[in-house]
């Protein structure tokens, strides 16, 4: 989507900053600038913003795997974040080129060509062939032997309740080997836990191999063959935490990409995060490789 940033309330504000995110690009993006080799399945529009997006998302290194170029717009959505890291957004998506992607757009030989594939409950939610084409990728990455990873990013705005988001989690639990959710974000509003360690347990329960929970300043906790490790953030004040969970997943994942040891991984993960909250916006203000490198196995 194209972002418009704000430093002002989005009531009173005069003026944005042009730039372009959403959860799924901004840990392309990330996960690019850590060094992974990353494509990117969406849907562009035929607007005027639909080359800027494009231009970005390739001058970034991430290989854009669009479908059929939609006859209309691309989304927006506005944040503004105050003085004392409060933000807030106005979303501006319903019938835009990203909602029209459908399953005709995942190509097998694509998703059979990779080491993961991730999405997002953002994608789920808005709308039902977004939900049917992340179904299609993850059974094809599962019947690859390809490791899936999906992140909930439950936003209730998208959803008509948290009973339709359960529904369409355990519709796809079976098929995720890596689970991303956020605290209290996620795991909170999908089901109700007040702490990270019953999440885990959950989602274990449930069968899912390997969960991750992202709980901000705490660090994350990692459930893996019935065993809880804790991994504590980076010591840092944020600026804008906007994008800080798809930094995460994009540092995790591309660990695991690489083969690193889980508590390594998640090192990646929580620096990302933390580097990138340091600047504001979102998807171009990711780290670079060396920057997090540099602090996450600092001696």
């Amino acid at each position: 989507m194209v972002e418009l940033y704000s430093e002002g309330s989005l009531v009173s504000t005069k003026s944005f900053i042009k730039s372009y995110g959403g959860d799924t690009l901004n840990t392309a993006i990330a996960a690019a600038r850590l060094g992974s080799s990353v494509s990117y399945i969406t849907r562009l529009g035929d607007d005027i913003h639909a080359a800027g997006l494009r231009d970005m998302i390739v001058q970034e290194g991430v290989a854009l795997e669009a479908g059929r170029i939609f006859k209309g717009k691309t989304g927006l959505y506005m944040v503004s974040v105050s003085s004392d890291s409060e933000r807030e957004f106005a979303y501006y998506r319903e019938n835009s080129a990203a909602c029209q992607l459908c399953p005709q757009d995942i190509s097998p030989q694509l998703i059979q060509s990779g080491k993961i594939i991730f999405a997002s409950g953002i994608t789920m939610a808005i709308s039902q062939s977004a939900r049917e084409s992340v179904i299609k990728a993850f059974k094809i990455a599962k019947a690859a032997g390809i490791i899936t990873a999906l992140d909930p990013n439950y936003r209730e705005n998208l959803w008509l309740n948290s009973g339709k988001m359960v529904d369409a989690l355990n519709e796809i639990l079976p098929l995720v080997d890596v689970l991303l959710p956020s605290f209290p974000e996620d795991t909170e509003a999908i089901i109700s836990f007040k702490r990270p360690e019953q999440a885990l347990q959950h989602f274990m329960l449930k069968g899912v191999p390997l969960v991750i929970i992202k709980a901000g300043n705490q660090g994350c906790y990692i459930g893996y063959r019935n065993e809880v490790t804790h991994v504590p953030a980076m010591a840092i004040k944020a600026i804008d935490t906007t994008g800080a969970g798809d930094a995460f997943n994009a540092g995790f994942l591309h660990g695991l990409a690489r083969q690193e040891s889980l508590v390594q991984c998640a090192k990646l993960g929580v620096t990302t995060a933390a580097l990138k909250v340091l600047n504001k916006g979102s998807a171009l203000a990711m780290p670079n490789k060396d920057s997090v490198y540099s602090r996450a196995f600092a001696k």
